[in-house]
């Protein structure tokens, strides 16, 4: 793989959630016919919708969603009650993606914020030929467009702010199919991201998803399955 995947033990500060991702959106090959569908949204680096772009070759196509920009605080911060509550630019939410883009008060090699442009991103998709990666950039809110997805049967949310994710989660949760799958990150884990647990509450409690599977440490990680 050419670019990065921040979950992957190997990036020096991944958590491994990507075995999970990987393994749900390998299984969809076998228990869904015809064409398939998928969306990450907040795909820093882009090594997740390359992998799956490699997976699904020659039988889907994925989106990724991204500012393309790093990790939009002083775009969220207004938006986001919950980070405003939590300690504002030095909350959890706001934080937790410094150690990627600056080298000088973190321990963890950094890979720069130009690594996470779409040219640079898209560059590399070319090289490899994978023509079923689509990138799509701008900051996720309800009013994002997501009409040219006709149905999905993998989705992954990793944008860290809670308000993102639920907003994510809104605008994909009717386009996930009967049995299609739904990744979510720092969700699961009380007080982890403050006002993710909340949100993840929110979500189980309108009964569209079943819980499928979870890990807690060190990933973070929950699948869950369209009912």
């Amino acid at each position: 793989m050419a670019l990065l995947e921040i979950n992957n033990f190997d990036s020096g500060n991944g958590n491994g959630a990507d075995v999970i991702t990987h393994m749900y959106a390998e299984q969809c090959l076998d228990e869904f016919e015809g064409h398939l569908y998928g969306v990450e949204m907040g795909i820093c680096f882009g090594g997740g919708i390359e992998k799956i772009g490699q997976q699904w070759k020659d039988r889907g196509d994925v989106w990724g969603f991204d500012t393309f920009e790093g990790h939009p605080v002083e775009q969220m911060l207004p938006r986001d009650e919950w980070a405003q509550q939590s300690g504002g630019r030095d909350s959890m939410a706001a934080v937790c993606m410094d150690c990627w883009y600056t080298d000088d008060q973190h321990r963890f090699a950094t890979q720069g914020v130009d690594k996470c442009s779409q040219e640079y991103i898209q560059s590399e998709l070319d090289k490899e030929g994978l023509t079923n990666v689509h990138l799509v950039k701008g900051l996720v809110t309800e009013k994002t467009d997501v009409s040219f997805i006709p149905y999905l049967n993998y989705a992954f949310l990793d944008m860290d702010w809670p308000q993102a994710q639920w907003d994510g989660y809104n605008l994909i949760k009717h386009k996930i199919v009967k049995g299609g799958y739904l990744c979510l990150h720092d969700m699961i884990k009380p007080g982890h991201i403050a006002g993710c647990y909340e949100k993840y509450l929110d979500i189980m409690a309108e009964g569209l998803f079943e819980h499928e599977f979870e890990l807690i440490e060190p990933s973070v990680i929950v699948v869950l399955k369209k009912k």
